[in-house]
């Protein structure tokens, strides 16, 4: 997991401008202050256009140290994607942060700018779902149905409460489909109600969907609900956020390098949603890529 070290004098941020509000804001410009207190030479972006643009003309010129993706769990993989290999640092400014919460970043600018300065990396894997780059999970389901509801709706910044009403619509009033599952190490086919391909323990609303998985093993971990009622799913969710027991016939979870899903009652049609954000349509297909994400760390 642990790295070299990385060089350079200028950083650069990327602010999400419909995530983070109030102390986020500050945060933010407590991290440019206590980066130039260091030495560094900072830009800071929320328009991504202009950030590729200046990227492109510092290519050779100016020694980059990193880019911080200021923001959310969608800001760094849209930055993973933008820029693949540049070290990235982030601050924690969305509303769950997965990955900030997993390396044990706080949304502090002054502990983020110490990180930088220290310049210590790690390597993560990340995987590529349908030719993105994706860093946390994919899944199908109730909760892919809730993504492309919230995310249609939004128009600001998104806190839990932009949940609530969705995903209690998705587990007492939505359709289920069936999924079907292959993997490359598992030579049997595999199907369910709700899919989840994971790099992370923790999903949304710290549920440990995947408790065992690491983000630097180079497998995913997948988990499959065999459930298909929607009070059922419902009792499912409540006893995994209590920790109470699960049969083991109700989901199948295992590890694999890549994995395949489709959907299979035809009628009906189904979206993806990957690290917070909708997908788009069924089939998918994810490939693990080991150590392909080069993130600061502290040292």
């Amino acid at each position: 997991m642990a790295g070299a070290g990385v060089s350079g004098s200028w950083v650069v941020v990327q602010r999400n401008p419909l995530s983070g509000s109030g102390r986020g804001v500050r945060e933010l410009f407590r991290l440019v202050w206590a980066l130039r207190r260091r030495g560094f030479r900072v830009r800071l972006f929320s328009d991504r256009v202009r950030l590729d643009a200046w990227m492109r003309t510092a290519s050779g010129i100016r020694e980059v140290r990193c880019i911080v993706a200021a923001g959310g769990d969608g800001t760094v993989a849209d930055l993973v994607n933008r820029h693949p290999g540049v070290p990235l640092a982030v601050l924690p400014l969305g509303t769950e942060n997965l990955l900030a919460k997993f390396m044990g970043f706080r949304r502090s600018g002054e502990d983020l700018a110490e990180v930088i300065s220290g310049g210590r990396v790690c390597r993560l894997d990340s995987a590529v779902c349908n030719g993105r780059r994706v860093l946390l999970m994919v899944s199908c389901g109730p909760d892919a149905d809730v993504v492309a509801e919230v995310h249609r709706r939004r128009s600001g910044h998104i806190s839990r409460l932009s949940y609530v009403v969705p995903v209690l619509r998705a587990l007492l009033w939505g359709r289920l489909r069936l999924f079907e599952v292959t993997a490359a190490e598992q030579p049997t086919l595999r199907s369910g109600s709700h899919v989840i391909i994971s790099n992370v323990p923790r999903y949304g609303f710290d549920l440990p969907f995947c408790p065992g998985a690491e983000p630097d093993d180079g497998l995913l971990d997948v988990r499959i609900y065999h459930g298909i009622g929607r009070l059922g799913m419902l009792w499912h969710v409540l006893r995994l956020k209590l920790g109470l027991p699960i049969g083991v016939a109700e989901v199948t979870v295992f590890r694999t390098s890549a994995v395949s899903v489709r959907v299979v009652d035809g009628g009906f049609p189904a979206e993806f949603q990957y690290d917070g954000d909708p997908g788009g349509p069924l089939p998918l297909r994810v490939q693990v890529e080991p150590g392909s994400l080069c993130l600061l760390t502290r040292a």
